[in-house]
C-alpha cells in the first residue's frame, strides 16, 4: 500500500471542492455564506491509482460514490477551511480503509486440554440430567 499522505498530495490536483449553503442553524449569517465543503474526485480517470486499487475504492466505499465521482461532504463548521481540511481528512480516512490489505486467517488447532474439558463438562451435564428424569418402575 502506498503512503496514503503522499498519494493524496498526488492527486490533489485531480479534485476539486465545490461549496453550498450549509444547513442547520447559525442565524442569518446563514444564510449569506457557502460553508459546506463538497470534495469531488473523478478516481476512475487518475492516473495516480491503479486499476486494482480503483475497483477496492469502488467496492469498499461505494457510499461516496456516484458514477465516476467519489463525492464527500463536509459541514461540520462554520468555516469553509476547517471544512475543507475535514473533507481531505474524511478523503484519507476513506482511502486508508479501502486501500487496506486484509490479513490472511491462519487456522488454528483447537488444543487437546480444551477437548479433554469439554467432554467433560459434557459428562458432567449430561448425569445431572440423567438425575432429573422419572424413575420407571418396569426397571426395577
Amino acid at each position: 500500500m502506498k503512503n496514503l499522505t503522499q498519494l493524496i498530495e498526488q492527486i490533489q490536483s485531480e479534485f476539486s471542492f465545490e461549496t453550498s449553503r450549509s444547513s442547520g442553524k447559525g442565524g442569518q449569517h446563514v444564510n449569506k455564506t457557502e460553508s459546506r465543503v463538497t470534495l469531488v474526485w473523478n478516481f476512475k480517470e487518475s492516473v495516480m491509482v491503479s486499476d486494482e486499487e480503483k475497483e477496492l475504492i469502488r467496492s469498499k466505499s461505494s457510499g461516496y460514490i456516484s458514477g465516476d465521482f467519489m463525492r464527500i461532504s463536509t459541514e461540520e463548521y462554520r468555516s469553509q477551511m476547517k471544512n475543507k481540511k475535514k473533507s481531505l481528512f474524511k478523503l484519507k480516512k476513506i482511502l486508508e480503509g479501502a486501500l487496506k490489505k486484509e490479513k490472511l486467517r491462519k487456522k488454528s488447532s483447537i488444543p487437546n486440554s480444551v477437548k479433554r474439558k469439554r467432554m467433560k463438562d459434557k459428562k458432567i451435564n449430561a448425569e445431572i440430567k440423567s438425575s432429573r428424569k422419572k424413575i420407571d418402575k418396569r426397571d426395577f
